[in-house]
C-alpha cells in the first residue's frame, strides 16, 4: 500500500500545480462545486504526497483543499498521504484513479497527463502503461499532437477541456500554422455554439475561402459582410449559422448560389401539395430532379400507383 490515510495540517501543504491535470484553472473554484462543499462537505479526500515528516504536496484535489482553506476555519484535512518514496508510476496511477472517480478527463487533462507522466518516465513506458488507459490512439504522431494542445493559449485550451471543440476538430485547428488564426475559430465555435458536424463544414469552408484569397483566416473573418451578420443584434444564433453558411456558400461556389436561388423561384411557381418535394443533385452537377411523394400508408401510394 503505497498511502495512508492521515489528517494534516493546511499550512503544512504545498499548493503546487506541479501535479495538477487542468492547471490553467488551477486555484479557481466553480460556482456549483463551491455550493456542493458547502452543503455536503468534502466526502472525496485530496491526494497528496510526502516530500518529508510535514511537508506536502498536492497530486489531486486542489479544489478541495482550496476550498477548506478559504471557506472553513479548519485548521487541518484528511487526506489519503502518498509516501515519499513511492514509484512514479505508482503515484501516476494514483492519480489517475482519483481523477477518474469524478469524470472521465477531458482531452485536456489526458494531454496534461501526458505531459507529466513524459517528465516521470521514458516515452516506452509511459505509453506501455497508460495509453490504453487514457483512451489515446496508436501512432507516432499522437503524443505530440496531444502535447501541442498544451502550446496554445488558455482559450483555446479552455474550449478543448471543456469539450466545446471536437476531437477531430482540435487536430484540423492545429494544422494552421499562425496562432490567430487558430484563436479566432474557436472563438467563432464558441460565439455560435457550433457542434460538429458544423464546425467542420465551417471550418474546411473558411480555410478555403481564406487561402483562395490570400488571407489568413483571422482577417477574413473580420471582413464588414462577416462581422455584419455575426454581430447582428436581432438574429438569434440558429439565424446567424444560416446567413454566414450561406455567405460562405456563396463565395466558395457563386455558379451554385445562382442556381440555388433560381431553383427556389420555380420550385416555389409549383405550388407543389404538402406531401410533394423536389430536390436537385448535388451542386447542381446535372441537370436532373427528383420528384418525392410521401404518403401515409402503403395502401395510399398503391392506390396512388393504380390511377
Amino acid at each position: 500500500m503505497y498511502f495512508s490515510h492521515q489528517s494534516i495540517p493546511l499550512d503544512s501543504i504545498n499548493f503546487s500545480p506541479e501535479w495538477n491535470l487542468h492547471p490553467w484553472e488551477f486555484g479557481v473554484i466553480p460556482t456549483e462545486l463551491q455550493e456542493n462543499f458547502t452543503q455536503n462537505g468534502i466526502i472525496h479526500p485530496p491526494l497528496v504526497i510526502a516530500n518529508s515528516e510535514n511537508a506536502f504536496t498536492i497530486v489531486s484535489g486542489a479544489r478541495r483543499l482550496e476550498f477548506v482553506r478559504r471557506f472553513t476555519n479548519s485548521p487541518q484535512i484528511h487526506c489519503l498521504v502518498i509516501k515519499q518514496d513511492t514509484p512514479h508510476h505508482d503515484i501516476l496511477t494514483l492519480l489517475l484513479a482519483d481523477h477518474n472517480c469524478g469524470s472521465q478527463l477531458s482531452l485536456a487533462e489526458k494531454a496534461r497527463f501526458v505531459e507529466i507522466a513524459c517528465r516521470m518516465l521514458k516515452m516506452g513506458e509511459m505509453v506501455a502503461h497508460f495509453q490504453q488507459k487514457l483512451q489515446i490512439k496508436n501512432g507516432r504522431s499522437t503524443i505530440p499532437s496531444l502535447l501541442k494542445i498544451l502550446q496554445q493559449k488558455d482559450p483555446f485550451i479552455k474550449e478543448v477541456h471543456e469539450g466545446r471543440i471536437q476531437e477531430r476538430m482540435v487536430f484540423e485547428i492545429l494544422s494552421l500554422p499562425e496562432e490567430t488564426d487558430r484563436l479566432a475559430l474557436v472563438q467563432l465555435f464558441k460565439d455560435l455554439g457550433m457542434g460538429d458536424g458544423k464546425q467542420k463544414r465551417f471550418f474546411n469552408l473558411i480555410r478555403d475561402i481564406a487561402f483562395r484569397q490570400g488571407s489568413t483566416i483571422c482577417s477574413y473573418l473580420q471582413k464588414k459582410e462577416i462581422a455584419d451578420i455575426l454581430q447582428h443584434k436581432e438574429l438569434n444564433i440558429p439565424q446567424k449559422i444560416q446567413h454566414f453558411g450561406n455567405l460562405l456558400q456563396q463565395e466558395i461556389n457563386p455558379k451554385s448560389s445562382d442556381a440555388e436561388s433560381r431553383f427556389v423561384k420555380q420550385l416555389r411557381s409549383l405550388e407543389l401539395p404538402a406531401n410533394h418535394s423536389i430536390s436537385h443533385s448535388p451542386s447542381f452537377e446535372k441537370d436532373e430532379i427528383t420528384l418525392s411523394i410521401t404518403f401515409k400508408n402503403f395502401a395510399a401510394c398503391e392506390q396512388y400507383l393504380n390511377k
